[in-house]
């Protein structure tokens, strides 16, 4: 592998438009780092097989994350090195968070001591999935597949304003996280230490530097773009953006979705 940059990305409303889940406007981009053997590396609080139906789509062959920082997933021969990584439906998987098991019992505990108004994706009905994302019956059964989280939907204040609630979830070794549509219970990890966690696996690999870019909308995506050399912020179509402090180097696109993904790549990497 002679190149030196790896991208890292979200896909709603990132490299997938928002409403559509289309990909079209990316796809100069997604075919030039294809042409210059740049891994393109979906960072997603997505499941495995739903990111699989994505790189399928567009014939991906690299690496991608999942459920939020839960799971870096990979071909099996992809690296050389074993990594420490299980081997899961076909893939092999270095597995940073809670087995799907240990969340569903936390979630409970945790809406019940706290008489959280509350639903996570295993309480809902594939029709109500369908309703909150717009998936097909299809997509949201895949959606609905977690290993590793529990998405949910609150019907009361910002969870996350609730010190009580944090703490305790944190205390207990798991953390809640915030994206577009819904809040995420996971183990104690996230997009950042993935991505971190992945990088060092690419120099170890390959034995030299690389450089990163991150790519996302939300506030699920500050530990992701936090970690990555060029951290670049999607904006929404409405204009507005996400405010994330304390990141550095941060470049935030004129527009929106997967066009600005494409302008995005094309600013910083084409050149280089």
């Amino acid at each position: 592998m002679q190149n030196n940059w790896l991208i890292f990305t979200d896909l709603d409303g990132t490299l997938l438009d928002f409403e559509t889940y289309d990909f079209s406007a990316a796809l100069p981009a997604i075919n030039f780092l294809k042409r210059r053997g740049i891994p393109i590396i979906p960072c997603t609080s997505k499941t495995m097989e739903e990111v699989q139906i994505l790189r399928k789509k567009l014939q991906l062959k690299d690496p991608f994350i999942v459920e939020n920082g839960s799971a870096i997933f990979f071909e099996a021969h992809y690296f050389k090195q074993d990594f420490k990584a299980v081997d899961i439906q076909g893939l092999r998987a270095k597995i940073l968070g809670k087995s799907h098991n240990e969340i569903l019992d936390f979630y409970h505990w945790l809406k019940e001591r706290f008489a959280l108004k509350i639903k996570g994706f295993s309480e809902m009905s594939l029709e109500e999935i369908q309703r909150l994302t717009l998936l097909s019956e299809a997509e949201a059964q895949l959606a609905k597949r977690r290993q590793f989280s529990e998405p949910m939907v609150s019907f009361e204040e910002d969870l996350l304003s609730r010190s009580e609630v944090k703490n305790f979830i944190q205390e207990h070794g798991f953390r809640l996280l915030k994206g577009n549509r819904f809040y995420h219970l996971i183990g104690q990890c996230d997009k950042g230490m993935a991505v971190k966690t992945l990088i060092e696996m690419y120099s170890m690999e390959f034995k030299h530097p690389f450089k990163s870019m991150g790519l996302g909308d939300s506030k699920n995506d500050f530990e992701m773009l936090k970690v990555v050399d060029q951290p670049i912020i999607i904006r929404k179509k409405d204009g507005n953006f996400v405010h994330l402090e304390g990141i550095r180097n941060l470049y935030i696109t004129q527009n929106a979705g997967p066009a600005d993904w494409a302008e995005a790549i094309f600013k910083f990497v084409k050149n280089q």
